[in-house]
């Protein structure tokens, strides 16, 4: 393994998926035609975004090749979110959830008439699945499916069954997978099942039976969010999206494959969530990349005057410096921990246990993290970090549209460490000894049994019976998810650390944790007083080490200054924001 990864470049080990598609989407996402100018209402921005969607399909080729292709899909996320951000509500729809689940659900007969429609772009494809009523709690959802003679009429029974959030405003045909409860001729409730469907006709009509009512005005993002209800929307037999997990007989009687196929269905259902999840999550983690590439350029070169003669570069104040690094460490390290997940999910079973809860867990520990570095960065930036122009302000926007996109992410964290604390339940927690922060393995343990220590702590919250357990588990599930997945995190670094640049980062993202978590490993023995100030000796060297590193990870990120084209970039900021502002194709 050591001999593979010193053949290896620091690029090589970041990237997950091809360079030359990375830079053919580099090229596409760049495209003048697309800039978003002063000039254009947030109306004719969502039209604008819908225009560069079909530029994209055009110059990528195959919607369903992209969909089913989990490298080059979460491409598509990745560098939509660096370079197009009023995409990413779109990309998500068409690509991950509607093309996804028609091109794995169902046979390729029955998803033809649909899937050529979304190939080639002349049909945009979105999910409906999240209600007023249920969330995004969709085993829940009340939306209704029934047998008609000769296929099923989907029914919106109450107004709080009406599908909440999916963007359909804009008038361009849809081709849509709806989520509704199937309840068969025999009067069964067979739970959720997906259905295809055309929203909108090729006029941008709503089909009928649909009816599309568009949301409020978004500060943050761009998206034409609407409400949909249906009454008996006609949906034909071939629509069902049944992963051959069931049959329907000519009367509507529905009859399971067998058992496992039953309690496969809800998940087979949602499988496509379980990508699309940790699309988002790599995303944002690109739109982290993004921001501290292009707020640690800035501060290297903007100097500050702090008194006559004391003129400092902008990247040596302690709170820039400092803030910007750990937050590098934190989001090379999940950018590592997440790739090691994605080439999980490609291989794996999207309906298994482990697979969901392992996304959800990637998901909660990257995106939050993801908006703290954008956040900080744009901070750090002052003035310059206001304006799209330096791209870190429209940032924020895609990572609490992300994060939210299926209500408090906090959810999936929740729910993901409660499953861990009962799969870990029993593991035997190491003995209690004080542990040497400057040791390596020391670090390693000290991490695991962190996690091991929140096991078995939580336990007396599972054999809690009710509401009243539920409740109380959350804050140590949420404390486990983050531990466990920091702990694999580290794992995964030490595993690349012959890189310099790689082992510098480990460091800072090891040492930062336990500094973080101080008062945790004191009250429980791990650490003492001298540990915990060898700790924060210790890492201000480490931040020292990856500074040292910085311009050969930041290299490593795929980024240039002329695709990002942020006057901050530039050596000569007023010519640069001078230039802007004289572009016409700004205006």
């Amino acid at each position: 393994m050591h001999e593979h990864q010193e053949q290896t470049s620091l690029a090589e080990v970041l990237r997950h998926g091809s360079l030359e598609f990375d830079q053919h989407l580099q090229k596409i996402l760049s495209n003048p035609a697309y800039f978003v100018t002063e000039a254009q209402s947030q109306e004719q921005r969502r039209q604008n975004a819908y225009d560069q969607l079909h530029n994209l399909v055009a110059e990528v080729g195959s919607t369903r090749d992209i969909a089913t292709d989990l490298p080059r899909l979460f491409a598509v996320f990745d560098w939509s979110a660096v370079l197009a951000t009023d995409l990413i509500p779109l990309i998500s729809g068409h690509y991950n959830l509607a093309s996804g689940s028609l091109s794995t659900l169902t046979d390729s007969d029955s998803a033809a008439p649909y899937l050529h429609d979304l190939d080639d772009g002349s049909s945009v494809g979105v999910m409906l699945l999240t209600e007023y009523g249920c969330g995004s709690n969709i085993q829940f959802m009340q939306t209704r499916a029934s047998w008609d003679g000769d296929g099923f009429v989907i029914d919106t029974p109450n107004p709080r069954a009406r599908k909440f959030m999916p963007s359909v405003g804009i008038p361009v045909a849809r081709v849509c997978v709806v989520g509704a409860r199937f309840v068969d001729a025999a009067g069964v409730d067979h739970g959720v099942h997906l259905f295809a469907a055309r929203l909108r006709g090729p006029d941008g009509a709503p089909a009928p039976g649909v009816t599309i009512t568009q949301l409020d005005h978004q500060p943050l993002v761009i998206m034409d969010n609407s409400v949909i209800s249906f009454d008996k929307l006609k949906v034909d037999r071939s629509a069902w999206l049944s992963n051959d997990l069931a049959t329907i007989d000519d009367d509507g009687v529905l009859t399971w494959r067998d058992e496992e196929s039953r309690s496969r269905s809800f998940a087979s259902a949602i499988s496509q969530l379980t990508v699309g999840r940790l699309a988002l999550a790599s995303c944002l983690n690109a739109a982290a990349r993004a921001s501290l590439y292009i707020a640690l350029r800035y501060a290297a070169k903007r100097v500050v005057p702090l008194t006559p003669s004391d003129t400092p570069y902008m990247v040596e104040l302690p709170h820039v410096r400092d803030t910007l690094l750990t937050d590098l460490a934190g989001t090379i390290a999940r950018t590592l921990y997440g790739n090691s997940v994605k080439t999980s999910l490609a291989g794996g079973d999207l309906t298994s246990r482990d697979t969901v809860v392992s996304v959800m867990l990637a998901k909660h520990y990257i995106q939050l993290h993801a908006l703290d570095t954008v956040t900080h960065a744009r901070i750090r930036m002052g003035a310059q970090g206001m304006f799209s122009a330096n791209r870190v302000a429209d940032y924020l926007g895609v990572c609490h549209a992300a994060i939210t996109g299926e209500g408090d992410c906090h959810v999936l964290g929740s729910v993901a460490g409660r499953v861990l604390a009962k799969y870990l339940a029993g593991k035997p927690v190491p003995e209690v000894v004080l542990h040497d922060p400057a040791d390596q393995a020391d670090r390693l343990s000290l991490f695991s049994t962190r996690t091991l220590t929140i096991v078995e702590e939580s336990q007396q919250y599972l054999t809690t019976p009710g509401l009243e357990g539920r409740l109380a588990v959350i804050p140590e599930a949420l404390t486990l998810a983050e531990a466990y997945s920091a702990e694999e995190a580290l794992q995964v670094l030490h595993r690349y650390s012959d890189h310099p640049e790689i082992a510098a980062v480990r460091d800072v993202f090891a040492l930062s944790y336990l500094d973080q978590h101080a008062v945790w490993y004191l009250t429980h023995g791990l650490l003492d007083v001298a540990a915990v100030n060898t700790t924060k000796r210790h890492l201000r060297l480490a931040l020292d080490t990856l500074a040292e590193h910085l311009p050969s990870l930041l290299d490593a990120f795929g980024l240039d200054d002329e695709t990002l084209a942020a006057p901050v970039l530039s050596d000569d900021l007023p010519a640069a924001w001078e230039s802007r502002c004289s572009d016409p194709r700004r205006r």
